[in-house]
Parts: C-alpha cells; structure tokens; sequence
C-alpha cells in the first residue's frame, strides 16, 4: 500500500468511527471502558481488595470465615469474589487480573442501563456523557479497584437515571427495571451507610411526583427481596459474624479511624466538596426543570457525602462514590442543559478532569510496598509462610497475594491495637480490651505455630506511640517462638528469619489455611 493510499484509508475510516459514534453513542464509553481496563489489567490491587481475594481462595481451600478468619466486614463483599476466584482457577490466570476484567464487564453493564434511560440527550451529547461516565467508574478508582466504593458507585449510576426517568413518568420495561434494583441493591448492601442513598433518592422521587408516587415498583420490589435474601443469608449460612464479629466490632472498631479531623479533607473529598459547591452555585439550572439525571445524582451524591462522614476515616476510596456522582452530575447538568452559564461551560471541565489528575497522581507516589518492604520479602517464593505483626493492613496486603505467600494468621492486621493500648493508657477500665489482647497473642501463637512462618515482619509503630512487638513479647511463650528467629534486618521494619524447626503440635489447626 502506497503513502498516499494509507492517508486515504485513514481518512475514510475516521468518519466511519464518526458516524459509528454518532449512531451508538453507547460505544465511546464501551471503548473507554476496554481501554482502561486493558491497561489496568497487568497491575494488582490495594491492600482490602487483595484480602478479600486471599479470603475467596482460602474459603475454597476449606476456611471458615469469620472463625477461621477473622474479618469485621459481613460477608457480601467475600461472596462476591468466589467467582472471581473459581474462574481465576479455571483458566490459571491472576486473579487479581479477572477481578479488573470483571470489574470492566460491570462497569460495560452500568453504562447500557444507564443508556436506555437518558434518550432525552441527543446522540452527541449521550455519547459524551457515557464516555465520561467510564473514565469516572473505571480510571478514577484506579488503585481502588474492586473496593466496595466503586461498585456501589456502579450500582448507583443507572439507579439514579431510572429514578430520575420515574419523576418524569417516563415508560420502562419492567425486566430492566428490576435488573437495574438488583444491581443496585447488591452495591447498596455492601455498607449499611449506602442505604441513606436510595432513601434520599426515594424521598426526591415522592417529592416531584406527589400523588403519583407509588412505593412498590419493580426496582424497589427487587430491592427489598435481595435485602431480604441477604439477612436471611447471614442468619443461616454465616451466624458467626453475629457471634463473634458485631462485639468485636462494637469492643474496638470505634478507635480505628482518622486521627484528626483534618484527615477527613483530602483531595478526592476536596474535589467532590468544589463540585458540588459548583453545583449548587448553579442550582438555578436545576431548579428550571430540564436535568433530571443530573438532579438525581446530586441527590445520590449528597446521600455518599453524609455515608462518607459517618464512616469518619478519611480514606481516599471513601470519598469515590460521593466524587464519583458529584462529577458525573456535573457532566450531565453540562448535557442537559442548553442554558448553563458560560463561566460554567468554563471551570466545569476543570472540574471534571480534576478526579482523573488526583487518581494519576496517587496511582504515581503510593507508598506500598515500601522498599523496605521489598527488601523484607527478597528471596521469598510462593507457598513461602509469612507472617507479620503489623498494625497496618495495608503492610502485609500490599505483598501477600501479589507474591503469592501463605499468610499464617487468621487476621488481616491488628487494628484492635488502636484500642487496647489506649484502654491500657487509661488503667484497663474496660476489662474485656484486655482480655482481646491476650487472646490475640494467643490466637497467633497458635496461627505461627500451625503454620510456621519463614519470615516475620514486625511493622513500625504508628501514631500514638503504639509498639507492636514489645506487647507481644510480654507472653513468655511468644517469646519463646521468636526465640527459633535470628534477626534478618532492622529497618522501619524488623525481619526476623526461621532459625530452627518448631517442635511438632499434638492438636488440630484451622481448616483452609
């Protein structure tokens, strides 16, 4: 082919891709979507995530969750991941990577939905707004794929559109409806603080329709069922999160969290905070009628902006759904409007790339795994035991599925620390923190034991002054299973490696690990 048959060719197939994008404005978001996902496919995931993929793969192996690991979230999120972790199996590959894959099929059936729902935009404008709203559920959760955030996120778009197409008495096939309940369900079940959304959506709903208001329609009928389903669920399959978990949970969770309120407001709540403050400076736009799916997922976002301050941690991923509906709502006041103010049309694309530079700039100066951390883990093969003693989950969690290590413990990380050391600080006024100390040295000494690591990793102390292994150490038999250790390296972590072989155990372990 000659140079100037390529150009030709080149030029006719641009506006083939043109009118092919004009014809399916769903496909500008499809190709964003295989995009991303194409070049996310070959990284791994955060800290939580692979956790919840290591508890898929030990579940299979035989473990019980919520006895022989111990875990503070209910079960949906670990239930989702058993067919990630059967199909990673099935066809050898990572399965971090087949949860990326399936995280882009999601996010393909979101924008479908959604686009059966927002016909009112023209074909431009909707082709627009798709391909915007795939770079928002796919490239802005970057190092948070998989994170319950995001997939309520992916729940909630569609959800909003056909709550919004409900307040304009619009027509809808009652087998989407309920696909689209069921979706969002399964996202809003994730976390009891999600519920404030499709309240406050439901709430908006009876406030623009009055007397045509009813409560019983396919989405909310599909709703209650999986709510239903759910508790029922957890009352027959998984009786231990109630037993063992909710006292854990209510004993020390409350000391597990930002340590001033300060954290609370970093960039990606800043950027949901600008944009919805854009918003409402132009709330006249939505007021005049016109914006229906933007005005549902300002109401969505409002509801992910009070979720994101009872949670009270500040963590980045918190604030993905509250930024996530507050850009997307802001695109699609940009697409539904054809009176938004040009000082608007201005600063709103400032705006909407803002979430994509802050998820460039964090996926670039992680911090995890440090190269301390690297250098503790140097020489280790998978199947290799590691344990570790580290406040943080995020130390052991950024290595141990990526590295395909045996974990030895049957706890993520020990955030109980948080509180029983500050119950300690006090004089022990509550008995029962002391008691979960010395149970958990004495569960570890039990994982270490069954499960012999060839390495442990003591993490740094964290604010507050709270020192991991000098706690431990006070159990004279903790010590004397680091006494089969020689000290490998001292860095802002410890690394002791196996010296000499544990004397055989005469009692049972836990299943699965």
């Amino acid at each position: 082919m000659t140079a100037a048959s390529s150009v030709a060719a080149n030029a006719a197939a641009t506006p083939r891709l043109g009118a092919a994008m004009a014809s399916r404005p769903l496909l500008l978001g499809l190709l964003a979507i295989g995009v991303v996902t194409a070049a996310r496919v070959t990284g791994t995931v955060d800290s939580d995530v692979a956790w919840q993929l290591w508890i898929a793969q030990r579940i299979h192996a035989g473990a019980n969750l919520y006895s022989d690991i111990i875990e503070t979230n209910p079960p949906l999120w670990f239930w989702m991941a058993l067919p990630v972790e059967r199909l990673a199996s099935l066809v050898h590959a990572r399965i971090d990577s087949v949860l990326i894959v399936a995280i882009g099929a999601l996010i393909a059936l979101s924008l479908a939905a959604t686009d059966r729902l927002i016909r009112h935009l023209n074909a431009a404008r909707r082709a627009t707004l798709l391909g915007y709203a795939a770079l928002a559920l796919m490239a802005m959760p970057w190092m948070h794929v998989g994170q319950r955030e995001q997939i309520v996120l992916i729940g909630a778009l569609p959800y909003a559109a056909l709550v919004a197409a409900r307040r304009e008495h619009k027509s809808i096939g009652p087998v989407l409806a309920v696909l689209i309940g069921t979706g969002a369900a399964l996202g809003f079940a994730l976390k009891h603080y999600f519920l404030i959304v499709p309240i406050l959506l439901e709430v908006w709903l009876l406030a623009g329709t009055r007397n045509r208001w009813r409560p019983v329609r396919p989405e909310t009928a599909a709703i209650m069922v999986v709510g239903l389903a759910y508790v029922a669920a957890i009352l027959l399959l998984e009786r231990d999160f109630l037993t063992n978990i909710v006292p854990l949970i209510r004993l020390a969770y409350g000391d597990f969290g930002a340590p001033s309120p300060r954290y609370l407001f970093g960039p990606f709540a800043l950027a949901g905070f600008l944009t919805l403050g854009m918003i409402a400076a132009y709330a006249r736009l939505l007021s005049g009628g016109g914006t229906p799916f933007a005005s549902a997922l300002l109401v969505a976002a409002t509801g992910f902006a009070a979720a994101y301050f009872m949670q009270a941690k500040g963590w980045p991923y918190h604030a993905i759904p509250m930024l996530g509906c507050a850009s997307l709502a802001l695109a699609a006041l940009l697409a539904e409007s054809t009176a938004a103010a040009r000082t608007l049309r201005i600063v709103a694309p400032a705006l909407l790339v803002l979430p994509l530079a802050f998820a460039f700039e964090e996926q670039r100066e992680h911090t995890l795994p440090s190269p301390d951390l690297l250098r503790a883990t140097d020489g280790l093969r998978p199947g290799d035991s590691v344990g570790f003693l580290a406040i943080e989950t995020a130390v052991p969690w950024s290595v141990t599925l990526q590295g395909r290590y045996r974990y030895a413990s049957r706890y993520n990380g020990f955030w109980m620390m948080h509180a029983i050391m500050r119950n300690e600080r006090l004089g022990n006024p509550e008995p029962r923190l002391d008691a979960l100390g010395h149970k958990i040295v004495s569960d570890t000494i039990t994982d270490f034991t069954c499960t012999p690591p060839r390495r442990i990793i003591v993490g740094p102390a964290v604010p507050g002054g709270i020192d991991i292994l000098p706690f431990f150490l006070r159990d004279q038999r903790f010590a004397a299973l680091l006494s089969h250790y020689r000290l490998r390296s001292r860095t802002s972590l410890e690394t002791y490696e196996l010296a000499s072989p544990f004397p055989p155990r005469a009692d049972s372990c836990r299943a699965g690990i």
